[in-house]
């Protein structure tokens, strides 16, 4: 069986993207060449904004366009939020938006039912330098713009003892550097184990080079955490979202911190470690922000000592409680609030 998987967005539907093509090839499916028409091709959706639905539906119609006697699948977030958008795309054959990509794979393949007890497992992905970990799917957090939880349902963690095992597994196939990833990773638990606690055996373990973390929130930066960062395996690069630097839009976002307490952390991290390379997620045009909280939010990171950003237009979800304060904030001022925020990236 020739198969295609197709990823769009974020790095976890990579991941997950990933994992399956993993699971498939184990299996003795073969990756379509170039020019060839897979049996089986598989697109992982994503819902983050207006223009990245738009992007999946052409990927979706291009698929079926050049699908021949194949079986079209679609998966992740976009078939998960919006199912009956995807049944109108005609020559869409699965839409598997609602199946764990841990069970795509023998739904695909038929070959076994999904796992009884229905727990999240640690799912490993190897690239060519680094092997990916991951340890946590879902959030609870219900921040008002975003349709993860939807998405992606509940929070949820594997346990410490498989993702011992599965790190170990990396480690013996000979990758220097894990990375740990998961959807609201700071959210890890198992058994009162938090995500610091995890981070402290697995830079135990015998053999690993190094340990990289994927986005944390910055609350999540305890003093367990913070206490953690200088240890010389782990990586020395944090990403921590901001999505803005006004108190009165952080709030009305549901973020659950103040610009103080986050450039806190920051502060506290560089003091600890003066050679980090930290990086935010930052929002621009969303409803509560006016020219002035957007310059409040710019002159806060301009004084900071952030390094990189990641700037992203506001883009109203019907399931996003946002969604009910409209879109005031006009697409030419969004797109100069963004080139704004680049420049002073660069």
């Amino acid at each position: 069986m020739k198969f295609t998987v197709k990823s769009l967005g974020c790095k976890i539907n990579q991941f997950d993207a990933g994992a399956l093509r993993e699971k498939l090839l184990a299996a003795g499916a073969v990756p379509a060449i170039a020019g060839e028409t897979p049996d089986i091709y598989v697109i992982f959706t994503c819902t983050v904004t207006n223009k990245s639905d738009y992007q999946c539906r052409q990927e979706i119609r291009k698929a079926v366009r050049d699908k021949g006697e194949g079986i079209v699948v679609v998966a992740g977030c976009y078939a998960r939020t919006n199912p009956d958008a995807v049944k109108a795309i005609p020559g869409v054959d699965i839409i598997a938006g609602a199946v764990d990509e841990a069970d795509l794979a023998r739904m695909i393949l038929k070959s076994g039912a999904p796992d009884e007890d229905g727990r999240f497992r640690a799912e490993v992905m190897g690239g060519r330098s680094r092997a990916f970990l991951k340890v946590q799917d879902g959030c609870d957090a219900r921040c008002s713009y975003c349709v993860v939880p939807f998405a992606r349902g509940n929070s949820r963690s594997a346990g410490l003892h498989e993702v011992i095992q599965s790190a170990d597994r990396l480690i013996a196939r000979g990758y220097h550097e894990i990375v740990l990833t998961g959807i609201h990773l700071g959210s890890y638990k198992d058994d009162g184990l938090k995500l610091s606690g995890l981070v402290e055996k697995l830079l135990d373990r015998p053999g690993l080079g190094r340990l990289r973390l994927s986005s944390i929130e910055p609350m999540e930066f305890d003093n367990a955490m913070l206490g953690l960062i200088g240890h010389p395996k782990l990586c020395r690069h944090f990403h921590i979202p901001l999505q803005s630097g006004e108190a009165g839009v952080l709030k009305s976002m549901g973020r659950g911190y103040t610009p103080e307490q986050y450039f806190g952390v920051i502060d506290r991290i560089y003091d600890k470690v003066p050679d980090a390379c930290i990086g935010a997620d930052v929002i621009v045009g969303y409803p509560a922000e006016d020219e002035k909280s957007f310059r409040k939010t710019y002159s806060n990171i301009e004084l900071s000592r952030l390094n990189h950003l990641h700037v992203f237009s506001y883009s109203p979800r019907s399931l996003a409680r946002s969604s009910r304060m409209g879109d005031p904030v006009k697409g030419g001022e969004k797109r100069a609030r963004s080139a704004m925020l680049r420049e002073l990236s660069e």
